[in-house]
């Protein structure tokens, strides 16, 4: 599967998201990376430590990384790594991105083997997919029997979507544009969890917790949100508090 015989939505993020990358330069990843991604490396690989044995043979796989995330932090094992944008992010940052083998694909259709990976990690990329369920048996397929998923997306409460209609109805009917064009999916939590458990055994999860911005909890995000664009930040005084990030670690089932 090519990008081009995707979804017209998903065409449409994979366009806002590159103009995005587009604002980026490679000394602001590395600045990023540094100050953000090697913190949440160190953390994960510790929390991966106590659910498989971490060497030099590990083999690694991230799925939808961009042009810089946590496996261009990673100091061990066999690195891979795929995204939509690969060639885009090798034309304009000046990374080592032969050390993460990436390439250019989509997480519909992974060119690699059958239980080749030890660990796979998919952190923030579902609701920027065009079809959930087929990633996630693509990861399934390629992941050993005896590997680790780490999964992290964000959900929104049922009241928050609601609103987020009703604002986005308004503003491609004022303006032309949709709402959150990023993102072909937004998720309620019961629905990303059902996604999840249907291929994986989850082992260890959070609610909450976004290591990047070291967010702890709920409370925590609830204040952050009110320091954001008014759009953001109406919401949160009601408790309506937007994207909140769910991670986890899974197993096969057996």
């Amino acid at each position: 599967m090519t990008a081009n015989k995707l979804s017209k939505r998903w065409q449409l993020a994979h366009v806002n998201e590159q103009d995005f990358w587009k604002n980026e330069t490679t000394e602001s990843l590395l600045d990023y990376s540094k100050k953000h991604y090697q913190r949440k490396t160190d953390i994960l690989l510790k929390r991966f430590s106590h659910h498989i044995k971490l060497n030099d043979k590990t083999k690694f796989l991230q799925v939808g990384c961009g042009p810089a995330d946590v496996i261009n932090c990673i100091k061990i094992g066999e690195k891979h790594s795929i995204d939509p944008l690969a060639d885009f992010c090798k034309s304009k940052f000046k990374l080592n991105y032969e050390d993460t083998h990436l390439i250019q694909g989509v997480g519909e259709n992974l060119p690699y083997k059958d239980n080749y990976f030890d660990i796979i990690i998919f952190s923030n990329v579902l609701d920027h997919t065009d079809n959930p369920k087929k990633v996630l048996s693509e990861i399934n397929r390629v992941l050993k029997p005896n590997g680790i998923l780490y999964f992290e997306s964000h959900f929104h409460q049922k009241g928050f979507l609601l609103l987020a209609d009703a604002y986005g109805f308004f503003k491609k009917t004022l303006t032309g544009k949709i709402f959150n064009p990023c993102h072909p999916h937004m998720f309620q939590f019961k629905d990303l969890k059902q996604l999840v458990s249907s291929k994986f055994e989850i082992v260890f999860e959070k609610i909450a917790e976004d290591i990047e911005k070291e967010i702890k909890n709920l409370k925590e995000l609830r204040e952050f949100r009110k320091n954001q664009k008014i759009t953001i930040k109406i919401p949160a005084i009601f408790s309506l508090v937007g994207g909140i990030n769910y991670t986890c670690i899974c197993k096969k089932k057996t």
